[in-house]
């Protein structure tokens, strides 16, 4: 019996130690002024620990001299009373199985950076050479900010620095997910989902540019306004998933006459996803976009794209096929107040070589907004390699026919990388 207390003693003891030595620790250590109060507890809460400890090993000690003095000889403690011993030895050796009081909480301060963004930089630099042109060009370097803000809402800054529009807020929205019937509720400046690729910043496309469809018929950074946009998540009527998306902006786009609010600009898409078996997927979606100009002419651009990707799910990191087209359709007046008719559109294919190392082409035909006559032409073969998650090199030749049969050719390097937790995000 005596054994037995003493292997619980010696269970106990470096509970008892470990107490102690904290205790001696914490005082050593050098506190700033606004803890100390938090630690003067925490020594009050380990000699409470202590004297709990060493009163329930009294008590154990007692118990069993007790159970000796009983009788003499044969006088033996009975099974159940060395059963209701063990337990209690067991009880006070298991320290984290008692309801103790609550030790206080120390730092809270230091849990504060969980309420910062999470923030993430990107840079964007080219190597052009072409008729007329041999240079470096930093093209674009981004800021981009993100938050949760509550279980409703989050929110999302993108800052772009380039050498020519200096710094911008390329996005900056409030987005509320999670709303009644499956809608999401967005405000601010951020990027149309018109079609398959606006959405997308510069760093993030599959090629080096936008499609001459977008770059002409919006802006040469495809088309971002400032608005509010209520998208829906239909309830599986005829596809995988479908989705509608209902967007109010203010008209700011070269295509709505640039300025203000007075002239608002009206989008609607519809998005259709099937799975059409464990590897393959295709989206198909219909865009349309309508506002007024300066001086009255009225602008509407529809659009219509089309995607078909492919990747074996046991050779997805080696094998990967994605085809995608969109068309577009441009009615607007001219200064004369005519209307003209446009149409415009790129396809390409893209396909993983091996790992990490992507090859494809796209194909670019557009017409121009205000004289369907002027068509321009274009080939783009590029390869791309993902050296990493973080850090991506491309190689493109753009081959382009101009209006009047004149050509134009550019070879461009591409290096674009970035820090953060939001890499090169195709959304």
């Amino acid at each position: 019996m005596s054994r037995f207390v003493g292997t619980g003693v010696v269970r106990l003891a470096p509970l008892v130690a470990a107490g102690l030595l904290s205790s001696s620790l914490v005082t050593a250590q050098e506190v700033p002024s606004g803890e100390v109060a938090a630690l003067a507890e925490l020594r009050e809460e380990l000699a409470v620990l202590r004297a709990v400890y060493e009163s329930r090993i009294a008590e154990l000690e007692a118990r069993v001299a007790t159970l000796e003095s009983r009788g003499s000889g044969a006088g033996q403690p009975s099974t159940s009373e060395l059963e209701a011993l063990r337990r209690a030895a067991a009880d006070a050796a298991a320290p984290g199985e008692q309801e103790l009081p609550a030790a206080p909480t120390v730092g809270k301060t230091r849990n504060l950076n969980r309420l910062n963004p999470e923030i993430s930089f990107s840079g964007d630099v080219l190597a052009l050479a072409g008729d007329g042109r041999e240079d470096f060009d930093d093209r674009e370097f981004e800021l981009d900010f993100q938050s949760v803000l509550d279980p409703f809402s989050r929110t999302r800054w993108t800052l772009a620095f380039s050498p020519e529009e200096g710094v911008e807020i390329e996005e900056g929205w409030i987005l509320y997910a999670g709303l009644p019937g499956g809608l999401e509720l967005k405000a601010g400046k951020y990027r149309q989902r018109f079609g398959a690729l606006n959405q997308q910043h510069l760093h993030a496309l599959p090629q080096t540019d936008y499609p001459l469809a977008l770059s002409s018929y919006f802006d040469e950074e495809g088309l971002a306004q400032t608005g509010v946009a209520l998208s829906w998540l239909l309830p599986r009527p005829w596809a995988t998933a479908n989705e509608i998306i209902l967007e109010v902006t203010d008209g700011e786009n070269e295509a709505f006459g640039g300025e203000s609010f007075d002239r608002l600009a009206v989008l609607g898409r519809l998005k259709n996803y099937w799975d059409l078996g464990a590897a393959t997927y295709l989206e198909w979606g219909l865009s349309g976009i309508s506002g007024r100009a300066r001086g009255g002419l009225d602008t509407e651009i529809l659009g219509s794209d089309l995607t078909v990707h492919w990747q074996p799910p046991s050779r997805a990191k080696y094998r990967e096929i994605t085809w995608r087209t969109e068309v577009l359709r441009s009615e607007r007046d001219d200064e004369r107040g005519i209307e003209q008719r446009a149409t415009g559109g790129y396809s390409y294919v893209e396909g993983l070589l091996r790992r990490n190392l992507y090859a494809g082409v796209r194909y670019d035909r557009v017409e121009d907004p205000f004289d369907p006559r002027q068509v321009t032409r274009g080939w783009s073969p590029y390869i791309t390699w993902w050296q990493s998650e973080y850090v991506r090199l491309r190689a493109q030749f753009a081959m382009l026919e101009e209006p009047e049969g004149s050509n134009d050719d550019e070879f461009t390097l591409q290096i674009t990388w970035a820090a953060g937790p939001h890499k090169h995000e195709s959304y």
